[in-house]
């Protein structure tokens, strides 16, 4: 079997880092609606793995007026203001990524609580219609797709049109090496043996062996 030259949009994989500013105690908050949404989503057995792509994400609480402890600056949070930061690997272009999102109701709901929650005061005024108010009080993300896509640029450090891949011909600012490309969530759950059953959507409890901690002298 030949290797793989060349993908279509939908194969592709790309990176999203927000660095989303969130009012007093609303990143804490945003962060059990997380929680509280895959956890009922799994309880429906709601099974959005292919349509989302989501290959890996994760959130990241940090509150106003703490910085994490490492010996180098790292993310920070602006005065008054909580941090949320959410990285995740996926599938396709940015459009269809959030559009599976925005038209699910589940989900949507819980993005329209975050954005209740994010605090832009000093970045963008109210009135702009990419703003969290505005699209709150004007329809929520449902009703402004378009304007919640340029919402979350705002605050994404990754580029979408820089795709994954397992060699780089052109250096970018930043690189997404040892993935797979061309192997979407899709593929995964439809071609690898027994994908449903190893990992079904309302996943069982898993007993997971204890890692070793490394030791620092």
């Amino acid at each position: 079997m030949d290797p793989i030259t060349s993908l279509t949009a939908r194969e592709q994989q790309h990176m999203l880092l927000l660095f989303m500013p969130m009012k007093k105690l609303g990143g804490a908050k945003a962060l059990q609606t997380v929680s509280d949404l895959q956890l009922k989503l799994t309880e429906k057995a709601k099974d959005n793995r292919a349509a989302t792509g989501v290959h890996f994400s994760m959130f990241y609480y940090l509150p106003s007026g703490t910085t994490p402890k490492l010996p180098v600056p790292s993310f920070q949070t602006a005065e008054g203001k909580d941090l949320l930061v959410v990285q995740a690997l996926y599938d396709a272009d940015f459009k269809p990524y959030i559009d599976s999102f925005v038209n699910d109701p589940d989900i949507a709901g819980g993005l329209n609580f975050i954005l209740e929650h994010m605090d832009e005061s000093g970045i963008v005024k109210d009135t702009d219609p990419t703003s969290a108010k505005y699209i709150i009080d004007n329809g929520k993300v449902e009703e402004n797709p378009n304007e919640f896509y340029c919402l979350l640029m705002r605050y994404n450090f990754a580029d979408p049109t820089i795709p994954a891949a397992a060699k780089i011909t052109s250096l970018n600012k930043y690189l997404l090496t040892h993935t797979f490309p061309g192997l979407t969530i899709e593929k995964i759950l439809d071609n690898y043996p027994n994908a449903r059953e190893l990992w079904p959507s309302k996943a069982p409890v898993i007993n997971f062996a204890e890692s070793k901690k490394p030791v620092c002298k």
